[in-house]
Formats: C-alpha cells, sequence, structure tokens
C-alpha cells in the first residue's frame, strides 16, 4: 500500500513566498491612518517600478548620444567640417556602415540639433526664394492656393554633413563621450536594481512607521499631548 504525500516546498520556495507575500503581492495589508490598503501598495510599488524602468531607458540614451553618436560628432569636428564646402559624406567618414548614424542624420534627433546637411540647406534656401516669389504672385492674385513647402529628404548615401561654427561647442559639451562608458552604464542599471530592490524591503516598515507617526500627531492634537512621549 502507497501513501500519496504532497510534496513539500523547499527551503528556497518557502522563503520566495514569503518575501513575495509580504514585499511584492502583499494582500492583508491596511493602514488605517493613511488610509491604503493593498491596492494603494502595489500603485507604489508599480510607480518605483516605472521609475525603475525610465532611469534604465535614459541610462542608454545616454550611452547612445555619448558613445555613438558622439563619435560621429568627434569625427566632424576632428576633420574640421565648420561649413558647408567643408561638409563631407558619411563614407568619407567611415560611418555610412553605421545605422543610428544614418538614422541620425535623416531625422529630427538630437544629432540633427548641431549637425546640419549641405543638400538639405540649399534645398531650403530655393524653396524660400520660391515662396517669396509665389507670395509676391499671390498678393496679385488672391485665388492661388496658399504655397505648399516640400520638406527636404536627406539622402544619407549621398549628402554631405557638417557642424555651423557657431555650434562648434556646444557639440563638443553635449557629446562628449568622456566618463560615458557601458560599464558606467552597467554599473547604473545595478544599482538602480538594488536600491528598487531595497525600497520594496523596506516600504512595509516605512508604511507602518509614516501609519504610526500620523496616529500619534492625531493623537497629540486631540490630547493636547507631546508627540515624542
Amino acid at each position: 500500500m502507497s501513501f500519496l504525500t504532497a510534496q513539500e516546498p523547499s527551503l528556497w520556495q518557502e522563503l520566495w513566498n514569503h518575501f513575495s507575500d509580504k514585499y511584492f503581492a502583499p494582500e492583508n495589508v491596511y493602514y488605517p491612518n493613511l488610509n491604503m490598503d493593498a491596492s494603494s501598495v502595489a500603485m507604489i510599488r508599480n510607480i518605483v517600478i516605472g521609475l525603475l524602468i525610465g532611469v534604465i531607458i535614459a541610462s542608454f540614451a545616454v550611452v547612445i548620444d555619448k558613445r555613438v553618436l558622439g563619435a560621429f560628432v568627434c569625427k566632424l569636428i576632428e576633420q574640421e567640417c565648420f561649413s558647408p564646402e567643408q561638409a563631407k559624406r558619411l563614407c568619407d567618414l567611415g560611418f555610412d556602415e553605421k545605422y543610428v548614424i544614418r538614422n541620425g542624420v535623416r531625422r529630427g534627433t538630437n544629432l540633427r540639433s548641431v549637425v546640419r546637411c549641405r543638400e538639405e540647406d540649399e534645398h531650403n534656401e530655393q524653396i524660400a526664394r520660391q515662396r517669396e516669389l509665389y507670395e509676391q504672385r499671390r498678393a496679385e492674385d488672391p485665388s492661388l492656393p496658399r504655397f505648399v513647402e516640400v520638406s527636404y529628404q536627406v539622402n544619407s548615401d549621398a549628402d554631405h554633413f557638417y557642424i555651423p561654427e557657431e555650434k562648434r561647442y556646444s557639440a563638443d559639451m553635449r557629446f562628449d563621450k568622456r566618463g560615458t562608458t557601458w560599464v558606467v552604464f552597467v554599473g547604473v542599471i545595478i544599482v538602480s536594481f538594488l536600491l528598487f530592490i531595497g525600497f520594496l524591503f523596506a516600504l512595509p516598515e516605512i508604511l507602518e512607521f509614516l501609519d504610526a507617526l500620523v496616529e500619534s500627531v492625531e493623537h497629540s492634537s486631540m490630547g493636547g499631548g507631546n508627540v515624542l512621549t
């Protein structure tokens, strides 16, 4: 005759269940003086998780700006591409196969805040002249429709790029990659995660302390006593 017995959870499972129930998914918690229940605690936890994700995304974006886009900016500065006449193509600078750079010079990203395209400048100047002539005609003939401006589509293979002289200093400061490495990025993620875990472990105690503090203040205000006694 054999007896079927339920398998007992291991020590690690018991520890995980304990911490999960107490810190990650509390069900029977209520802080009457703070008017907070389990759903309120879960909302705080979700906000902290959102902040953690935001820190990770922001840190990754900074590293991309400094290490990837910054390498392109540094190359333009090194090659002294400070005017339309000195502008160069991506292939001249060795970035024709870098997707991030190819995409960055085509769209309104942080890179385009300091990097200009010579062909786009020429296109915009031509459009400005056409608009001026067209508005003169429209002043004589109001029946003409409004001027429709065609935006320039940057060709990352053929177009030339440069940093205007007046933006050289800001470009150098903004995309300076010194002190920004992938090691630092990983360190920030680790520290942020540890702080996140530490906050979750401390959250019940923090809420209990605040709940007791509010209760003491309420009793003191009603009884005229000292909160510290």
